[in-house]
């Protein structure tokens, strides 16, 4: 491909939005076609880009914009739609994490995907981070030696007034899943781009803070294995004060951690990385190769401190659209949506079970999986 690549976004909330205006910014990208339920909203954003018609219908903006990629950002549980619908036009598309809220869903979109030769894509902005990619490198250039463990913090807050400001946050209905599938997915696939494929999880979860107004997880915990032999494991909660907190504790100075995420190896060294607080620039807190401090200081003074979105979005979806116009699968895939996800709904499945589950799934624990957070089991 050779021309502009003709892009639409689906759902046009506030990553909506962001994907509209990271595609805008982009040469040799034409934003064709923005998509709402809500023909005022696509009407709005249109205005604000002169060559993107407004839509309220995704069939008709695909059959109309003559497209090369659409970037689905509506809620969870309408990803599925509208990616299988692009799929089935022969368009890409970059779909926003979790890839979707079932099991299922997620794997007839990767075979799909993969029958029909159209890139799908995950969106896992933090990939593009440059001390996460700088840990990856060290990963892959053997400095660690063997990998052989990891460990992976989402320590977060959140208030009432967070899951109140939409109603299909919260619940399993809704959302389809807690911390553990709307904000810690995001390391689990970054662990997984680590350490390789993961082969077994097992965990536990919980409802500890807010169960007066949500029923999925606020809390959870869980080990991981991969094909490797690495074990990994996983802290999420979002019981924390002062994180993402509508009104800000006036007596509760310190603020929720963030994200953490560390791997070691059989060399004697490890590398991590320290996004705090959450949605600022991750840095690498934890660079043991001899020699190299000042580098690493250096780095945390210039890194530290920067807000992470927009930016890695516009990373993210720069990539994509590259890899559409160049015809190769992009950096983060569908594949890599599903292995994630197997993580999380696999902890659901665990407990049920009290018995680890093997990665990847099989159909009879992906149903399974899918019935115990759809609220059928």
């Amino acid at each position: 491909m050779t021309d502009d690549v003709r892009v639409g976004v689906i759902g046009l909330g506030r990553f909506g939005t962001i994907h509209a205006e990271a595609a805008a910014a982009l040469p040799r990208v034409e934003l064709a076609g923005l998509c709402s339920r809500t023909s005022a909203r696509a009407e709005e954003l249109a205005g604000r880009f002169p060559d993107a018609t407004a839509y309220d219908s995704v069939e008709r903006m695909l059959a109309e914009a003559d497209l090369d990629a659409v970037l689905i950002a509506t809620p969870h549980k309408h990803h599925f739609e509208p990616a299988m619908q692009a799929i089935g036009a022969g368009v890409a598309a970059l779909v926003e994490k979790p890839l979707t809220t079932s099991l299922t869903e997620a794997h007839e979109l990767v075979v799909a995907a993969d029958d029909a030769g159209v890139a799908l894509g995950t969106v896992f902005q933090r990939r593009f981070v440059p001390a996460v990619e700088r840990m990856h490198r060290a990963i892959a250039e053997g400095r660690l030696g063997r990998v052989v463990a990891a460990e992976c913090l989402a320590h977060l807050g959140r208030d009432r007034r967070y899951y109140e400001q939409d109603d299909w946050r919260g619940s399993w209905a809704g959302e389809g899943g807690g911390v553990l599938l709307t904000m810690a997915v995001h390391y689990i696939d970054m662990m997984n781009w680590m350490l390789g494929t993961p082969t077994s999880v097992y965990g536990h979860w919980a409802t500890l803070k807010h169960a007066d107004y949500i029923d999925v997880e606020d809390v959870a915990g869980a080990v991981v294995t991969y094909d490797s032999g690495a074990i990994a494991t996983v802290q999420a909660m979002t019981t924390f004060e002062n994180g993402f907190a509508s009104l800000p504790s006036p007596t509760v100075g310190y603020r929720a951690p963030g994200f953490r995420l560390a791997v070691h190896g059989t060399a004697g060294h490890s590398v991590g990385v320290e996004e705090n607080p959450e949605l600022a620039q991750a840095v690498n807190d934890l660079w043991t190769f001899d020699g190299e401090e000042p580098q690493v200081k250096s780095r945390r003074a210039e890194e530290a401190g920067r807000p992470s979105v927009p930016e890695f979005h516009g990373r993210q979806i720069a990539e994509f659209l590259d890899a559409v116009r160049e015809r190769r699968s992009p950096a983060v895939t569908g594949h890599d949506g599903l292995a994630a996800l197997e993580v999380v709904k696999g902890v659901y499945l665990a407990q049920a079970r009290r018995a680890p589950v093997a990665l990847p799934m099989f159909d009879d624990d992906r149903r399974a999986a899918d019935a115990l957070t759809e609220g059928v089991a």
